[in-house]
């Protein structure tokens, strides 16, 4: 997955939030599927469902994600089945019925007071320029001081999200890892 990919993403997920949507769609690849998943694991989005070109019936967008479950692989690995909404609506639905060019992640975005949750959302590291950090960096980040040109943690609602050697994770759960990685993007909320 390159970053010029993520760019386009969290570019098309702020306009859409600003654009009071209730559903959008992304491209489907691992990595946007686990970042999408630790995003909801945050509260920014509401539900992420793996499907087609169409939307997927409503039943299937709210998954509840187990609270004490720590790794989001395991969503990956075992895709939920939801009933296909062509034909037969009983028939039993997997998203590898899909070919792989058509499969989208379907991003269930959340409002509070008609505002969006999320509200900015943009790339750390550049196309150009990928920014590698160790743990002692990131423990910096997640107090709130500056590490080189990348600025802390200060606001209310703020996240960074690493993909290290262990998945993508938020920055202050890389701190308590002890774990460094590649910075991929920084999500304000309300």
């Amino acid at each position: 997955m390159s970053l010029v990919n993520l760019a386009h993403v969290c570019s098309h997920l702020q306009n859409a939030s600003l654009a009071r949507l209730g559903l959008t769609s992304i491209p489907c690849s691992k990595m946007l599927h686990t970042l999408m998943l630790q995003l909801q694991r945050s509260g920014y989005v509401s539900s992420v469902t793996i499907g087609g070109p169409m939307p997927p019936p409503p039943s299937s967008l709210n998954p509840i994600l187990d609270p004490s479950d720590d790794s989001v692989s395991s969503h990956i690995a075992q895709p939920k089945t939801q009933p296909q909404s062509s034909t037969d609506p009983q028939a039993p639905f997997s998203p590898t019925q899909i070919p792989i060019a058509q499969r989208r992640l379907w991003v269930g975005l959340k409002y509070w007071n008609s505002e969006p949750v999320l509200y900015k959302m943009g790339l750390v590291s550049k196309p150009t320029r990928r920014v590698w950090i160790g743990f002692r960096d990131i423990d910096r980040l997640a107090k709130g001081d500056h590490s080189g040109y990348v600025r802390g943690l200060r606001a209310v609602g703020e996240s960074m999200y690493v993909t290290t050697d262990q998945g993508i994770m938020e920055v202050r759960e890389c701190a308590e890892k002890r774990t460094g990685g590649m910075l991929l993007c920084r999500v304000n909320g309300l």
